[in-house]
């Protein structure tokens, strides 16, 4: 675990980062030696947080403790911890959607304290307002959001992460089974002769390329995620894995087990550890054989599942699905 010194060193490291880069649209250093304005701070913020997004940046800087002339690091006694932390709040309770810093650091170089404020991009789509208004950067200057820029913010669509190339990957990198098993099923959807025979004749790049899972012999995301050998998970970046757990009836974990990619066979992997008990019942009083059922649809199940996966990928993909098994 990070010590606070580790911590500190770390943060001092982006900082002269910053300082060495100096003033651009998404970083700004003030000196704010007591006191600042938290209306022009909610300016900056949604300045930054716009122009953060017109770069294609996760975030921009408002830096305390900085001279904006000589770039040399002062003391800001500028709120105490508890003081930063309520400003959150009241930077929130005055822009877009309430958005608010992703946070906000206390940094010590020497006996100079600096606080960083991180400010997120602006949500795609959804330009930074603060109090009903629009602000956005030119070199130092700050104003009024372009209406170009305006138009460019809300014209912006959400990249699509399944088709992104994983850079330095190779079919080399799926699992070989894996493989197999998109043929087989490709061959089983189509339900033609001529396609299963021509699928039959391909070789495994030229598959995978003929169903848009590769381009340019490099594999996409979902080829990875779908058809991926587990020792390479990481170069996904994220982990894309699926946690079952077995709870009990105090609620209390019993069992558990992580099930990493390949994403083509990981729903039959968490279904078999699933505990589906056989029931046997009298339907009426009519019939002395009784109806034997499932404790849960086995098709029902699996599209549950299936459906919670695609969710969570399909909105973050950074957290893990997890998928609970139930016990009477």
């Amino acid at each position: 675990m990070s010590t606070d010194k580790e911590k500190n060193n770390k943060l001092l490291q982006t900082l002269h980062t910053l300082i060495k880069n100096w003033e651009n649209e998404v970083v700004e250093f003030k000196q704010a030696t007591n006191s600042f304005s938290q209306h022009e701070i909610g300016q900056y913020f949604s300045a930054i947080s716009n122009e953060a997004n017109l770069k294609g940046l996760q975030y921009g800087w408002l830096v305390f403790g900085v001279h904006n002339k000589t770039r040399k690091i002062v003391s800001t006694d500028y709120r105490d911890t508890q003081g930063l932390e309520s400003l959150k709040h009241e930077i929130a309770d005055n822009t877009t959607d309430r958005i608010t810093f992703t946070d906000i650091f206390e940094v010590y170089d020497g006996d100079n304290r600096v606080v960083m404020f991180k400010i997120p991009a602006a949500v795609i789509g959804m330009p930074t307002a603060w109090k009903g208004h629009w602000y956005g950067r030119e070199g130092e200057s700050i104003g009024a959001l372009s209406t170009e820029e305006f138009d460019r913010l809300r014209g912006h669509t959400r990249p699509d992460w399944s088709r992104q190339l994983i850079d330095g990957s190779s079919v080399n990198n799926l699992d070989k089974d894996a493989v197999q098993i998109a043929r087989t099923k490709y061959k089983e959807k189509q339900n033609r002769e001529h396609t299963s025979a021509e699928v039959d004749k391909m070789s495994d790049e030229e598959f995978l390329s003929q169903v848009n899972l590769t381009r340019n012999s490099k594999l996409t995301k979902t080829a990875m995620i779908l058809l991926g050998n587990p020792s390479h998970a990481y170069m996904l970046g994220t982990p894309a894995r699926v946690m079952w757990r077995l709870y009990g009836s105090n609620s209390m974990v019993k069992d558990y087990m992580e099930l990493n990619i390949p994403f083509i066979t990981v729903v039959d992997r968490a279904y078999a550890n699933i505990r589906n008990l056989t029931y046997r019942y009298l339907p009426d009083i009519t019939t002395l054989f009784p109806t034997i059922t499932r404790q849960y649809d086995m098709d029902l199940l699996k599209e549950l599942m299936n459906n919670c996966i695609a969710h969570k990928l399909w909105k973050a993909f950074h957290n893990m699905c997890y998928v609970k098994s139930l016990v009477m």
